[in-house]
């Protein structure tokens, strides 16, 4: 019978991954890391346009406003120039709840990254200046009400492209 006695190394025999598998670990990881960034930089920054956004939207939102607290959806179509001057709003809040139509939305800029601004209006004298983001993909952008030139202000919400 043949002997079998196996070479066991000190840091094997003491649980821990030898110190030379190191630096294969840490560029593999390195690797893909690379490979990670590549394809997210891909994606993220996806050029981003005003035409990109032309068709059907729905953006919900809530907050508060110079009448308290409110939940609220804008139903519109933006053109390739990013106006739309069919919106529907609906709104259910501390003051009251009404539908609005007529209404008007723009993206007054837009990065080719996808930060840019808008302007909702809510009426005769009354209106939000949004920060806009648009997400990879032109389907979804976030909006949020961060203007000083609002008071009372403090809007967030989602718009989603209708299929």
């Amino acid at each position: 019978m043949r002997d079998e006695t196996r070479t066991v190394s000190k840091y094997a025999s003491e649980g821990q991954p030898s110190p030379r598998r190191q630096p294969a670990r840490m560029l593999l990881l390195f690797a893909l890391c690379i490979v990670g960034l590549a394809f997210h930089t891909q994606t993220s920054y996806a050029q981003t346009s005003l035409a990109d956004l032309k068709g059907s939207w729905v953006l919900s939102f809530t907050g508060t406003t110079g009448c308290g607290q409110v939940a609220e959806r804008a139903v519109f179509t933006l053109s390739s120039e990013g106006k739309a001057t069919d919106v529907t709003l609906t709104t259910h809040g501390q003051c009251e709840d009404l539908t609005q139509t007529g209404l008007t939305f723009d993206i007054t800029s837009l990065s080719s990254t996808g930060g840019g601004s808008a302007n909702l209006s809510c009426g005769e004298g009354c209106g939000w200046a949004l920060d806009i983001e648009v997400a990879p993909g032109n389907n979804i952008f976030s909006v949020v009400d961060v203007s000083p030139g609002n008071p009372m202000n403090y809007l967030a919400g989602m718009a989603v492209k209708k299929q």
